[in-house]
């Protein structure tokens, strides 16, 4: 596939909200490393506050090289600008089968933080 062709399934994954393929796209495309860091971290904040899935934010975190400190630090941290800026749609209470319980994000964080070591990685 040419750079062009790849650059436009770049701009197709990042319109679509599919940032999981669009990091793997931009680190083949071998965009500087900042760039592929902000799609994986959008990728990780997907999987975790809008799809709450635990053990896909595990997988794609050691997968990018993160241990469960940089997850966590990275959760609050990007909770706290969500929430000075009034955006708190992803950060509401939400259905967890694992507890069976409505969690807030914060709240499904340390169930995750908890489960951790529990959770698959293949």
């Amino acid at each position: 596939m040419n750079e062009k062709a790849e650059k436009d399934q770049l701009s197709a994954e990042i319109g679509r909200g599919n940032f999981t393929r669009a990091a793997l796209v931009a680190a083949s495309l071998g965009l500087p490393d900042r760039e592929v860091e902000d799609l994986r971290l959008k990728a990780l904040w997907q999987i975790s506050a809008v799809y709450r899935n635990a053990t896909g934010t595990k997988r794609l975190a050691l997968q990018y090289g993160l241990s469960k400190k940089d997850v966590t630090a990275f959760f609050e941290k990007h909770a706290n600008e969500l929430r000075s800026k009034g955006d708190e749609r992803a950060l509401e209470p939400c259905y967890d089968h694992s507890t069976a319980k409505y969690l807030s994000f914060e709240e499904w964080m340390d169930q995750l933080a908890k489960d951790w070591d529990k959770l698959p990685t293949s």
